[in-house]
């Protein structure tokens, strides 16, 4: 198994209605796809090289395994800095960050102050994934989805409705996603 399955120049990001995500060889970052190389050998480890994702480890389950956890890094990577960043700018503080596998939301937060997301937001825009970093935050302060809690949201993410709606028009994609190697 070496050798690129697919190439960076043959693939562009996703700005259709409708996803592709069924493409073989393929991993998805911020909307934008990357060719998978698995090299066959060594640890299971994943790391992206430039426009590519070089996976390490022998057999599909193995590599798999090293894409999951190379998504949930990627997911926290861009997750908590905008927890922080904007936790500041709202005022509002979580006492934990957790990347999860969650198979029917998009995050949650429990009344302690943890807020939880799914992994998959890294696959799609980077704006939905603010969005549901924003909202979360936002449940800090209303844990309900009131009025208030909508109007606090309108007034933190004024472009809130579009990623909602991005994320409702490709939800099922998004969440049944997987690599095909």
């Amino acid at each position: 198994m070496t050798g690129p399955l697919a190439t960076p120049a043959s693939l562009q990001p996703f700005d259709r209605p409708e996803l592709d995500l069924a493409r073989p060889g393929v991993v998805w970052l911020d909307g934008r796809p990357l060719g998978i190389e698995p090299t066959g050998t060594g640890r299971a480890l994943a790391k992206q090289e430039g426009g590519r994702l070089v996976v390490g480890g022998g057999g599909r389950r193995k590599v798999i395994e090293a894409i999951g956890r190379w998504y949930r890094r990627e997911a926290r990577s861009r997750i908590e800095p905008l927890v922080a960043s904007e936790g500041e700018r709202l005022g509002l503080h979580a006492s934990k960050v957790r990347i999860g596998n969650q198979r029917t939301r998009w995050g949650s937060c429990s009344t302690s102050g943890t807020v939880s997301f799914n992994w998959r937001l890294a696959i799609g825009r980077p704006e939905a994934l603010h969005y549901v970093v924003v909202h979360e935050l936002i449940h800090l302060r209303h844990h309900n989805h009131s009025r208030d809690f909508w109007a606090a949201l309108a007034e933190a993410f004024p472009g809130y409705r579009e990623e909602a709606t991005w994320l409702r028009s490709h939800e099922r994609q998004l969440l049944a996603w997987k690599p095909l190697i």
